[in-house]
């Protein structure tokens, strides 16, 4: 697979339609939950996320719930804590109103659809259970790199992952700059998620996780960074209601 947190680029250009025509939060979204199986297992297995079943009554419904717990939980206060160069970019997008009504659940959840197609459309291509790996032999040939014989779709599979991530980069750069946001917590935030990285990493590795399974381990930390995200949102949402108090 393309490291998740590339599949994003690829529903990019729809960001030039019209804005009520999609939820960029369900793109982005969906365009990752694929790999959320992955997460939730914490072991790199998926028998659900990537299969055309799956895409209705897995990615979707969980994908919706990934967006909304986004938006309301994890957004504002993640936003303030990003680095400098990206809160100024990104700042814009706090402490927007959330309107639900049926209209805009029923545009989140084709949001969330297009996103995680396009990420099973982009693993055809870069998976050996791909759909066009399978259709298209020459993607199962194999090239010589540095003394090594490689795949087709291992090479598609790491070059489009570089290629999405400069993509994104592409966007983020240019975006109009706010004041940034000075927040105190910033480091107890940071430190908050890497702490849960760490346990869970470590729970992990106390239950048969070993440090060769690199891919096992890759997505176990992922897992614990999210989980760190979701605590640190919750206690910040804590912080400010004892405060207002």
């Amino acid at each position: 697979m393309p490291l998740t947190f590339a599949h994003p680029a690829i529903i990019l250009p729809l960001k030039h339609l019209p804005k009520r025509w999609y939820s960029l939060t369900g793109l982005i979204a969906g365009s990752m939950t694929p790999d959320f199986e992955y997460f939730i297992r914490m072991q790199v297995k998926s028998n659900y996320s990537h299969t055309l079943s799956g895409l209705f009554w897995f990615d979707v419904p969980l994908g919706i719930l990934l967006s909304y717990v986004y938006l309301v939980l994890v957004r504002d206060g993640f936003i303030d804590n990003l680095p400098r160069f990206l809160n100024s970019r990104f700042s814009k997008y706090q402490y927007l109103p959330l309107n639900i009504s049926l209209l805009s659940v029923a545009v989140m959840a084709c949001s969330v659809f297009i996103g995680s197609a396009s990420h099973l459309f982009w693993d055809g291509f870069t998976h050996p259970k791909g759909y066009f790996v399978q259709h298209f032999p020459a993607l199962t040939k194999t090239m010589s790199l540095g003394g090594h014989r490689v795949f087709i779709y291992k090479i598609l599979q790491h070059g489009s992952t570089f290629i999405g991530f400069a993509a994104i980069a592409a966007v983020i750069i240019p975006m109009p700059k706010n004041e940034a946001v000075r927040t105190h917590t910033i480091g107890k935030y940071w430190v908050i998620v890497v702490l849960s990285i760490v346990l869970i990493t470590i729970i992990r590795l106390s239950i048969g996780l070993k440090l060769h399974q690199i891919g096992n381990l890759l997505v176990t930390v992922i897992a614990g960074g999210l989980i760190g995200l979701i605590v640190v949102s919750l206690i910040l949402i804590k912080n400010t209601r004892i405060n207002v108090r």
